[in-house]
């Protein structure tokens, strides 16, 4: 979905601290993480330990802040690629005109 809303992910991208996001992408000029967590990444909706600490580091060594798509977000929207757009837009903080 990132691509129909015009942006270009790299897929898989391992950090220069050894940390691997499941994709980056530049919005107005800042690279933005994002990371898909599936249920392994949460106990009782909250973040794992490990999963709090990669976001922390990424974002501070890095420099790179780092957005969650929690299963359940994205697993609502069903096939509606429409909302999952919407989604997408609202989790990077981009308006319609982006």
């Amino acid at each position: 979905e990132l691509y129909s809303i015009r942006l270009e992910p790299k897929e898989e991208v391992l950090t220069k601290n050894g940390y691997r996001l499941d994709a980056l992408v530049e919005v107005r000029g800042s690279k933005i993480g994002i990371e898909v967590d599936g249920p392994f990444h949460f106990v009782c909706r909250e973040p794992t330990g490990s999963t709090i600490l990669k976001r922390r580091q990424v974002s501070q060594l890095d420099g790179i802040p780092v957005v969650s798509v929690p299963y359940w977000d994205w697993n609502k929207h069903g096939n509606d690629r429409g909302k999952k757009q919407r989604y997408l837009h609202s989790l990077l903080g981009l308006d319609r005109s982006d």
